[in-house]
C-alpha cells in the first residue's frame, strides 16, 4: 500500500460522545491522501467500538487497542505506527476548522519541505460551536531555518503556544523517528518535555497565520478545582522534566556555552523553579514531602544554572553551592513563589 502524505494520530479515551465528530471532521476533508491512527487507550466506554465501526467502512482508518497508559504513550504508539510523510496530533475530541484544512497545510508543505509546520488554533465551545479564544499570531512567519536559532527566538519573544502545544502543528515523520523523539510516559506537561526538544533539533520550520485546528471545550475538558494531589504531581513532574531535558540536550548537542544552550537550559531551569514554588501553594503535609523529595532528587538542575543567560539564575546557582539546597529553596520561594 502506498504511503499517505499525512498520518492523523488520534488518542482515544472516554470520549464516546465526541470521537465520531473528530473522525467525521477528517473524513469530510477535500484532501484525501491521509491515514488516521486511532489509539484506543483502554477506554472504559464505547469509544473503541465506535472507532472499529469507522475502520470497517474506511480503509484509511486504523484502530489500535491497548491497555491504558496515558496520553503520552498513546501518542508514542501513534508515532511508531505512522506511515505518512508528516503526522498531525489530532486529539479525539477536536476538529479541523473546515473541509479544506488539510489541503491548505499540504499546499504549504509542498512549497516548504520543513521538519515542523506551525499553524494556529482556536478554542471552540462544543455545545454552541462558537469560537471563544484565538491564538495570537506567531512572532515569526514564513520559512525559518535552524532549530536552535528558532528556539532562541521563540524563547526571547515568550511565544508560549509555539513552545508548548503540539496539536496545531505538523511534524515530518522521518525527522521525529530519526531523532528518537518520544513523549515521556506517565507525566503531566509531556508537551513541555517534548516540543522544545523537537523544535531545537529541527533543521527548518514554516509558520502560517492560518487557523488549522479547533480545540474543543467540553464538559470535563477544562477540569475543576485543583487538588493538592494534582498540584503535587504537576510540581514533581516539572522538576523531573527540567533535569531530564537539560541532560538530554547536553548529550545531543556539544555546545556548552552557546547562546542556544544557555536559553534552552534557562527554559527548563525556570520550569524547575515553578515546581519548587508549589511548596508555597500545597497544604497537605504528605504532598509537601513528596515535592521536597522530588526537588532533592532533581537538584542537579542547580548545577546547570551557570549556563543560563540570566545573571539572577547564575547567582542562585552560586548561592546554592555556598549555602546549600535549603537556603536556595527558601530564596526561590521568596523571590518567585508569589
Amino acid at each position: 500500500m502506498e504511503k499517505p502524505f499525512f498520518t492523523l494520530i488520534t488518542p482515544v479515551y472516554n470520549i464516546e460522545r465526541l470521537i465520531a465528530k473528530t473522525i467525521d471532521s477528517a473524513i469530510s476533508q477535500t484532501f484525501t491522501d491521509w491515514e488516521m491512527v486511532l489509539i484506543d487507550d483502554g477506554s472504559p466506554d464505547n469509544a473503541g467500538k465506535i472507532c472499529d465501526e469507522y475502520a470497517e467502512k474506511d480503509n484509511r482508518i486504523k484502530v489500535i487497542h491497548k491497555a491504558n497508559e496515558g496520553l503520552a504513550e498513546a501518542r508514542n504508539v501513534g508515532i511508531d505506527n505512522a506511515r505518512g510523510q508528516y503526522f498531525i496530533i489530532f486529539e479525539g475530541s477536536d476538529l479541523f476548522p473546515n473541509e479544506n484544512t488539510l489541503q491548505t497545510v499540504y499546499n504549504d508543505l509542498v512549497n516548504h519541505t520543513v521538519d515542523v509546520y506551525f499553524g494556529r488554533l482556536a478554542d471552540v465551545d462544543e455545545n454552541t460551536g462558537k469560537i471563544f479564544g484565538t491564538q495570537k499570531e506567531y512572532c515569526v512567519s514564513g520559512e525559518v531555518n535552524g532549530g536552535k536559532e528558532l528556539f532562541c527566538t521563540l524563547f526571547d519573544k515568550g511565544d508560549v503556544l509555539a513552545l508548548s502545544s503540539p496539536v496545531n502543528k505538523a511534524f515530518k515523520t522521518e525527522f521525529v523517528k530519526k531523532n528518537d523523539l518520544r513523549f515521556c510516559k506517565g507525566i503531566y506537561h509531556d508537551d513541555d518535555e517534548w516540543l522544545p526538544r523537537a523544535i531545537s533539533l529541527s533543521g527548518s520550520a514554516f509558520f502560517t497565520d492560518k487557523i488549522i485546528y479547533y480545540a474543543m471545550a467540553w464538559d470535563g475538558s477544562l477540569g475543576g478545582a485543583v487538588s493538592d494531589k494534582s498540584l503535587t504531581k504537576k510540581a514533581c513532574d516539572k522538576t523531573f522534566i527540567a533535569k531530564r531535558c537539560i541532560e538530554d540536550m547536553n548529550a545531543r548537542v556539544n555546545e556548552n556555552k552557546s547562546a542556544f544552550i544557555k536559553k534552552f537550559t534557562e527554559y527548563y531551569v525556570r520550569l524547575y523553579i515553578d515546581g519548587v514554588c508549589a511548596l508555597n501553594t500545597v497544604k497537605n503535609k504528605e504532598c509537601l514531602a513528596a515535592i521536597r523529595k522530588s526537588v532533592v532528587e532533581n537538584k542537579a538542575v542547580f548545577s546547570y544554572m551557570q549556563n543560563c543567560a540570566s545573571k539572577r539564575l547564575k547567582l542562585l546557582g552560586a548561592l546554592k553551592r555556598v549555602f546549600g539546597l535549603n537556603f536556595a529553596i527558601k530564596l526561590i520561594l521568596k523571590r518567585y513563589g508569589k
